[in-house]
């Protein structure tokens, strides 16, 4: 498994539409620093964290939660255009 990928099945269609909808209320608010932006962020931040220690940290330790991190904010900005209306 590549260092910098995240292990196929971690990260379920599921989890990703669940992630892409809070990335989306949060990275591309028409008012980033509205309350709703925030709590979407953190809801966003705290779905990432627990699929970490869930799922990647327990069995693949060479992927820091950074780089994980990274690989789902990319996942959603694709998983946005992909089905964008």
């Amino acid at each position: 498994m590549p260092e910098h990928g995240v292990p196929e099945g971690v990260i379920s269609r599921e989890d990703l539409a669940k992630l892409a909808a809070l990335f989306d209320r949060s990275e591309y608010a028409l008012d980033p620093l509205s309350l709703s932006a925030k709590e979407a962020e953190s809801q966003f931040e705290d779905e990432v964290l627990m699929l970490f220690r869930e799922r990647v940290e327990p069995h693949y330790s060479s992927i820091s939660f950074t780089v994980f991190r990274c690989k789902v904010r990319s996942l959603c900005r694709a998983y946005l255009r992909q089905n964008s209306p």
